[in-house]
Order: C-alpha cells, then structure tokens, then sequence
C-alpha cells in the first residue's frame, strides 16, 4: 500500500488502537522510554504487533506516555504520540518514507495543533516550518536551498493567505522589496520569485494535514 493511501488509516489510528492486545513485551528495543510499561496490539489480525501503548506509574496508576504505530505493517514504527502529564497529546511525529526516520514533527497545545516542523528532502533536518493561532494556519518559513536559513515566507490572515516574502542576499530576513500582496495560498511550496526546491512527494504533508489527528476519538480499552 502507498504512504497517501495509508493517511487516513493512520489518522484513525491515532484516535484509537481498536485491535486486540497481542501477546508479547510490547515493542522492539530502541522505541524510547525503557521505563514504560508498553503493551502491545495486533490492528489487522495477523497475529503480529503493529501498535503499542506505553504506560508509567504514577501514583499508583498506569499513565499513558505514548502511543505508536506501525501503519503499513512492515514491523516497523511509522507514527509516534505522546502524551504530557495532563493526559493530553502535545506531540505527534511521523515517517513518511517508511526509513524508521521522523519527517513530520506537529507540537501541540490543549491538543490544538501549534507548530508542524517538515523534512521535505528526507535528510533528517527539517525544512519547511508552520505555525498556527488558534488551529488556523497563520505563518509558513521553508529553508528552500537547505541551508539551515529561512529563505521563503507565507503570512495568512483569516486562513488566507495575506503576503509573502523571500530572502534573496542570505541576510535571512525577507527582502523588503520582494514581498508579494495575496495571491493563492500555496501551502508552504515555494512562491513563483521563491529560490527553486525539489518537489514534496505525494505522501507529504506540505498541504499541512499530516499527520492528522482527533482530539476526541476514544481511548482504546487496555483490558479488552
């Protein structure tokens, strides 16, 4: 199955683990925090563990810390959530490629998305940045030549986009007679006087969706 079409299946996921719980220890060495308790699901009824949930104790209660997935069911994780003290999501990270590496990074607050944070050449350095007010897109910065700088600028007012801006001596602020008035949004691709990047694959979330998640979905039951 192709990473677009595995989107929606894993926007789902993040909700809800839905399988029942497999048997084993939970997932394979390296998944990060050793002190959690992780317990592992079987989504598709394979018989092989493709999410876990992982819990510390605290006052005497099993908390839950993270969630991951495996969505294209290759045994490796491709979605990581994780969860602060309130018991709310404030991090989501994904793997687009499907190389065990984190693409998209999306922070949040009161599970309202604040920050996504985007690898768009695949190179471990993210370089397509969003920021949002209130859950509405309100900025865009891409480093368009991957050289660590900000070189591209989109401000959106309402969820429109307003103006955008381009850095073309590498001073990396937007040259102040370069800015462009409206036009159509473009979800962070780089703007027609933007310098020249490589095209986001299909699977990107260059369009700002990905990974998606429901702040409400259900909490799957640990015990059934």
């Amino acid at each position: 199955m192709s990473a677009p079409h595995l989107l929606l299946p894993a926007a789902l996921l993040l909700g809800a683990c839905g399988g029942a719980p497999s048997s084993g220890t939970g997932g394979a060495s390296g998944r990060g925090d050793e002190k959690a308790n992780g317990r592992p699901y079987d989504i598709n009824g394979d018989g092989v563990p493709d999410a876990w949930q992982y819990y510390v104790a605290r006052d005497g209660k099993d908390v839950l810390v993270r969630k991951e997935y495996d969505i294209n069911f290759d045994g490796k994780v491709d979605i990581w959530r994780y969860y602060g003290d309130s018991g709310r999501f404030d991090r989501d990270q994904m793997d687009l490629d499907f190389d065990g590496k984190v693409d998209v990074t999306s922070i949040y607050q009161n599970e309202r998305i604040v920050r996504k944070d985007v690898d768009l050449e695949f190179d471990a350095n993210p370089d397509l940045f969003k920021y949002y007010t209130d859950g509405e897109l309100a900025r865009v910065e891409r480093d368009s030549d991957n050289d660590k700088k900000i070189d591209y600028w989109e401000f959106y007012q309402g969820g429109k986009l307003e103006k955008t801006g381009i850095d073309t001596d590498k001073d990396g602020q937007p040259d102040p007679d370069k800015w462009k008035l409206s036009g159509p949004p473009s979800g962070g691709s780089a703007g027609p006087e933007a310098p020249a990047a490589p095209a986001a694959p299909a699977s990107s979330p260059e369009s700002g969706d990905a990974p998606a998640a429901s702040a409400s979905a259900p909490e799957p039951d640990a015990e059934k």
